[in-house]
């Protein structure tokens, strides 16, 4: 067949375009082959940094567990060596220094138990999420209580609670769970700051779905986060050159928020400070009650408020709490004030820094207190919950003293008692100088005593009583019940305000006394004590107060409410004692000599458990060692199948990490078998013998029954439930 010229040109054109296509296509196959090796090559690399990090957090945390049970056995060390001490120079001035050092080293022990115990849950997924009624202010107040206890008074950190107004009084939520992760963060925070702030800003979202949203941000003025240390801020491990356990309970917080369906986030410049961010999912009780404060009377509202405080931030954030009333707020910085004085005519209210009230202020205020009328002038003095010291040359013209960090209840309730409206119900009879003749409980007011050589024996002189605990925490229910639990004493418990009013009011049981719990959800103490008062059938009955809420005003909102007496946590034996001693029938006590210390009395050794060792640890305190035992079962029983599991799998770094994990756990119950059998195991990593692992699976699992079997025995025998 013949072709024109035209054809040719154009078959010739056509095959040339073609075989371009055909280059180009090679090329870029080439190129795209290049790119995904490349790619292939960065993936493997990726997957094994992720490998390398899960492997050091592993590391980090099983580090964790072993040099925490070294810890507690050098801080219980400590505190025996105080005590001694102590004895030793009893007539030393120092004496009552050296009684505080005691105490915070047995802070620290029983923190550090609280802090396994906590860990044991979380790896063991037993930890529970709840949605309940609570009152938020309940949860904040409980916070700085326990935070006050923490740190010392000398800490010059201000703590501010910056609330926006539009935050509602009560919230549907896991209210334990979010004061903890609170708690941990504050106290991070607080650690990490040594002069400045720490603030606590809380805001509320509505999300796309019209869902509520909650904002809790921590934001501190302290040294900062190295910006390699922030992506692993949340993993904890134990740093030994300070001798600190680091990010423990960051850790903690990091996994309850993620429980509770939030995120918890980090920002950090180095030397300026830090911000962590958590945002929670949380029901309001009553959207459609715009107010949640409502001053009962018009003439209590658009009063002019003057604040002058030692930071500016804390006196904007009370500024922001007077004016949700309506007030008319004026803040003046302590530098101006200090430098000119101004007019204080025209104000009703003066808040004013106690440092601040020097003998020509004092002369000053108390010019216009005669001119203007104790009622139409209020003057209160501000400090702080880390600082008990008061200036007394204040008491001659201030009202009240008002301990930051303050928040929207308080403030609310402040107003109303300012200018006596009887608006909180008062206990029944004259609690300055209570008796029984009136058939009335008795009123003890300030601290309780403590009963010295108390131990659990002690109790059954209380036998045939009937107790009811309200507490909505089930590791104090369960250190409460089992302190109690040979005592003789009938118990019975309630998770929260409702269920003691239902216990009380209609159960057929009468009670001789009742331990109130104040933070809880549902319905908080202060209600329920009020609830229980108001039927006018109970005002015999002893209802005494058990609470981290510490601050004076606290304290005597629970008296209002019908408290007889106030009991601070953490438990202390000595105490609890006095109160039953107080309000219990008492039997004729055993004679002193029948007494031994409990720790005396324990058998030495339980089969696989050394009792002696492991309650030492415990600083004594044999219902929390039980918990802590407790707990080691549920996570750690079944330990073996694991062992046999990755064994089979040649997953040999998780058997390390097994170990690991056992070794501080077991050194910390007082289970030495166990100890140095997983010693042993541990041994084969160091010299390269992990072929040799299948010869130890048999004793392993022969050791974690034996330490099983030990432990639910001496629970059992212990009544522990």
């Amino acid at each position: 067949m013949l072709y024109s010229s035209t054809e040719n040109d154009l078959f010739a054109s056509d095959y040339f375009t073609t075989m371009i296509a055909l280059v180009l296509l090679a090329i870029v196959s080439v190129v795209m082959l290049y790119i995904s090796s490349e790619q292939l090559k960065k993936n493997k690399i990726l997957y094994q940094e992720i490998l390398e990090k899960q492997k050091i957090m592993e590391e980090n945390q099983a580090g964790l567990l072993t040099n925490m049970s070294e810890n507690i056995s050098k801080i219980t060390k400590e505190a025996i060596e105080n005590r001694n001490n102590i004895l030793k120079n009893s007539n030393d001035k120092s004496l009552e220094y050296i009684l505080s050092e005691v105490i915070e080293t047995e802070n620290t022990l029983l923190d550090r138990t609280n802090d396994l115990i906590e860990f044991l849950k979380l790896k063991s997924k037993k930890i529970k999420i709840t949605n309940e009624f609570f009152n938020l202010n309940n949860v904040l107040n409980e916070i700085s209580g326990s935070l006050s206890s923490t740190f010392k008074s000398d800490n010059g950190v201000e703590l501010i609670y910056d609330i926006d107004n539009e935050i509602p009084r009560f919230l549907i939520g896991d209210s334990l769970h979010l004061g903890q992760v609170l708690y941990n963060l504050l106290e991070f925070s607080m650690l990490q700051t040594l002069e400045g702030e720490v603030r606590l800003k809380v805001l509320m979202f509505k999300t796309f779905e019209d869902k509520t949203e909650l904002q809790f941000q921590i934001i501190d003025t302290g040294a900062g986060i190295e910006s390699n240390k922030i992506d692993t801020i949340f993993d904890p491990h134990y740093n030994k050159e300070k001798g600190e356990y680091m990010g423990l309970g960051l850790f903690v917080a990091h996994e309850l928020v993620e429980l509770m369906g939030g995120e918890l986030m980090v920002e950090s410049v180095l030397g300026k400070g830090s911000t962590f961010t958590v945002v929670l999912p949380l029901q309001v009780s009553d959207p459609a009650n715009r107010r949640k404060y409502r001053l009962p009377e018009k003439i209590l509202t658009t009063k002019k408020v003057f604040i002058v405080d030692s930071s500016y931030n804390s006196s904007l954030a009370i500024k922001k709490m007077f004016a949700y009333f309506k007030h008319d707020v004026k803040v003046c910085p302590k530098s101006q004030f200090e430098k000119e004085m101004p007019s204080l005519d025209r104000y009703d209210i003066i808040v004013m820094d106690e440092d601040l009230f020097t003998p020509k202020v004092i002369k000053y205020i108390s010019s216009l207190k005669e001119k203007r009328g104790e009622y139409d002038l209020k003057v209160l003095g501000l400090g702080s919950i880390f600082n008990p010291i008061e200036n007394e040359l204040a008491d001659s013209v201030i009202e009240r003293r008002l301990k930051k960090p303050l928040n929207q209840e308080r403030i609310f309730e402040l107003i109303i008692e300012l200018y006596r409206l009887d608006v909180v119900q008062k206990i029944p009879g004259d609690i300055e100088n209570p008796t029984d003749s009136n058939g009335v409980a008795k009123t003890i007011k300030g601290p309780m005593s403590e009963t010295p050589d108390i131990t659990r024996e002690h109790f059954s002189e209380f036998s045939g009583n009937s107790l009811l605990i309200v507490e909505d925490n089930l590791i104090n229910q369960k250190v409460l019940t089992n302190i109690l639990g040979k005592s003789g004493i009938d118990i019975e418990l309630a998770n929260n305000g409702e269920e003691a009013v239902v216990k009380v009011t209609t159960g057929k049981k009468k009670f001789d006394l009742v331990l109130m719990d104040i933070n809880m959800p549902i319905m908080d103490g202060y209600t329920a004590t009020q609830q229980i008062r108001d039927t006018g059938a109970f005002d015999d009955l002893p209802i005494v107060s058990f609470t981290a809420l510490v601050l004076d005003s606290e304290v005597e909102k629970m008296y209002k409410a019908g408290i007889n007496a106030f009991l601070d946590k953490p438990l202390n034996i000595g105490k609890l004692y006095t109160v039953f001693k107080i309000y219990m029938n008492k039997k004729q006590p055993v004679e002193p000599q029948k007494f031994r210390s409990s720790s005396l009395s324990l058998p030495p050794k339980v089969d696989a458990i050394n009792i002696k060792k492991g309650i030492k640890h415990t600083n004594g305190n044999e219902a929390l060692y039980m918990e802590l035992l407790n707990e080691f079962n549920n996570t750690y029983k079944n330990s073996d199948e694991l062992f046999e599991k990755l064994l089979k799998e040649h997953r040999y770094e998780q058997i390390k990490m097994l170990c690991l994990d056992m070794k501080g756990l077991a050194g910390a119950i007082g289970a030495d078998d166990m100890y140095q059998k997983v010693e042993e195991i541990h041994k084969l990593f160091i010299y390269n013998d992990q072929q040799l692992l299948g010869g130890y699976l048999n004793d392993y699992k022969l050791e974690i029954k034996r330490l099983g079997d030990s432990i639910n025995n001496y629970l059992n025998e212990n009544k522990y439930s």
